[in-house]
């Protein structure tokens, strides 16, 4: 090994640095580093970890808001259809009534025209049997004495009288 330069003695002592170098450099830093590394790999997937667990979490969120929505959407269908439905009975309750009212109003009023028409039939009547007796007044007082007066037209009178009270 002289013949290639190289002489046994330091070659030994590079080799014994350079063991105590890297056993120092393995405790001291290689392992720390490996630690950290480590450390910093596992801290790397746990927020993978957690980004695919929150993205899959964000996925039920986007699934059930859905479901909400389209529950609620299918519930403000049927609340509509229901007050429609609801609408349509109350317009025609209250058509109904308005008709039974129209009916009640027609009925009064009949019933008022019926009461109306007696009287003025009564009161043409009773004018008319006024005016026969002034007229018949008049006619006998020309032809007939006081005395035959007073009996036909007491007899007249009272022919009238049982006509009116036939009539009523």
């Amino acid at each position: 090994m002289d013949k290639l330069g190289i002489e046994p003695s330091l070659l030994l002592a590079q080799v014994v640095n350079f063991l105590i170098i890297v056993v120092v450099l393995t405790k001291l830093l290689y392992k720390p580093i490996l630690t950290a590394l480590e450390k910093r790999r596992k801290e790397i997937e746990k927020g993978i970890a957690l980004t695919e667990k929150m993205q899959q979490e964000d996925i039920k969120l986007q699934e059930k808001k859905q479901r909400i929505v389209d529950e609620a959407r299918s519930e403000a269908l049927t609340i509509i259809d229901e007050a429609k439905k609801q609408g349509s009975v109350a317009g025609k309750e209250i058509t109904a009534q308005a008709h039974r009212d129209a009916q009640e109003i027609i009925t009064r009023a009949k019933a008022e025209n019926e009461k109306l028409r007696h009287s003025l039939e009564k009161d043409i009547r009773r004018q008319t049997v006024e005016l026969a007796a002034l007229m018949a007044k008049r006619l006998l007082t020309q032809v007939l004495t006081a005395e035959d007066k007073h009996k036909i037209i007491e007899k007249h009178l009272r022919e009238l009288s049982s006509e009116k009270q036939e009539v009523s």
